[in-house]
């Protein structure tokens, strides 16, 4: 059985291989040229983009795709660990450093030895620690807290940021040399909105890891459904997708494929589902036609609650669905 990391995307089915990723667009298709040869090196990472794009998912492509595959991979989530303690879970301690060291404890960076030492959100690492951290980087060396033996160790460096680094150093909140130090290669993921063909292969694997749990039997989605899912613009990206995947999957009645009226309404009634993501600006008739489909996805298919939304007599609406072809 297969180990899930948090992101979307990637099933580690081995301690070194196995990672399952959707990559169809053309701007995710570079991207994971770039990761395939930086798994094979040692320099710092430093990935950026926004909340839900993926970034776990490339730290561990980088880290079980490359040598350091069979060693250890130690994620620090930044915004998580009270900062009067982080120092010790990165550095670890001797025995007495402080009243409840009753014991020597390594800390995150050693057990990172021969493998990868990755920080998500390192943008909230507080200056105190990002300058501790900057020797780590440089030297491979450091003290536990409490000792004096000189430490040395060797592991790859990873961080991620939600928002541009860059600017953080700008408004003095991050240091320049640390900054120049982790960001040796930088990634960009690309939001989701910008790799609309990825869309729908997405939402059907996470269908699919739906079923596999048994919580549904569709197989796929309406074409309502998928116009839906490919025209929304998905704020939270990948993992805003992978939620409203799994909500439709369970709300929705038995059957082979998801409907529209199973989706979030946030993500139905956005504005932008009904045209975006189309090679062409719609005509009035297009988005009167999609409007229609729409509504009546909404509905569930009954003509009288359609009618009612859109203000016209059911003999109306019967008239448009010819017209336009709308069974």
């Amino acid at each position: 059985m297969g180990r899930r990391t948090a992101d979307p995307g990637v099933v580690l089915t081995g301690p070194a291989e196995g990672l399952q990723v959707v990559s169809q667009s053309a701007p995710m298709r570079e991207l994971m040229e770039i990761v395939g040869r930086l798994a094979s090196v040692t320099s710092p990472v430093l990935l950026e983009g926004e909340s839900g794009t993926g970034k776990d998912l490339l730290a561990h492509l980088l880290h079980y795709r490359g040598p350091r595959g069979a060693h250890a991979l130690i994620k620090v989530h930044c915004p998580s660990i009270p900062e009067d303690l982080m120092e010790s879970d990165l550095l670890g301690h001797e025995r007495g450093a402080f009243t409840d060291a009753k014991t020597a404890k390594q800390g995150k960076i050693e057990l990172a030895g021969g493998g990868t030492l990755y920080f998500d959100q390192i943008q909230d690492l507080s200056p105190r620690l990002q300058a501790k951290l900057l020797r780590v980087v440089e030297d491979k060396r450091f003290e536990r807290l409490g000792g004096t033996r000189t430490i040395e160790v060797d592991v790859r460096f990873v961080a991620s940021s939600n928002v541009p680094l860059r600017g953080a150093v700008s408004r003095g909140v991050f240091r320049e040399d640390l900054f120049h130090r982790l960001g040796v290669v930088p990634v960009t993921l690309p939001p989701l909105r910008e790799r609309r063909e990825d869309v729908l292969p997405l939402a059907e694997l996470f269908l699919a890891r739906v079923r596999e749990r048994g919580l549904t039997h569709a197989r796929g989605f309406t074409p309502e459904a998928a116009q839906v899912l490919r025209g929304y613009r998905w704020p939270g990206n990948v993992r805003e997708l992978r939620a409203a995947v799994e909500r439709a999957a369970l709300y929705a009645d038995p059957g082979p494929e998801i409907p529209v009226s199973a989706l979030p309404d946030g993500v139905t009634d956005s504005p932008h589902t009904l045209w975006e993501g189309r090679d062409r600006q719609p005509t009035l008739r297009d988005v009167e036609r999609e409007y229609i489909r729409h509504v009546l996805g909404r509905a569930g298919g009954n003509q009288t609650r359609a009618a009612a939304v859109l203000g016209i007599s059911r003999k109306a609406l019967w008239e448009k669905r010819r017209r336009y072809g709308l069974s």
